[in-house]
């Protein structure tokens, strides 16, 4: 498992995020990190949607993301 993904926890963010942020990210933890401090661009936001959701079939508010929470979703 990456350190970025591992950092979750401390994070405050889901394990599932931190997944979908990485893969958007095209497995650079460098880009990832810097997705998950400054945010997604638009673009961005809806891949991470659609893979966290799988594409729906979740709620975006069943994870967390940092001090966002589960508004995350702007």
């Amino acid at each position: 498992m990456s350190q970025f993904i591992e950092s979750a926890a401390s994070r405050e963010t889901s394990v599932e995020l931190m997944e979908a942020i990485l893969k958007v990210s095209g497995g650079n933890e460098a880009r990832a990190e810097k997705i998950w401090e400054d945010g997604p661009s638009d673009a961005e936001q809806v891949a991470i949607i659609e893979i966290v959701t799988n594409n729906g079939m979740h709620e975006t508010t069943d994870f967390v993301w940092g001090a966002d929470g589960s508004d995350w979703v702007k």
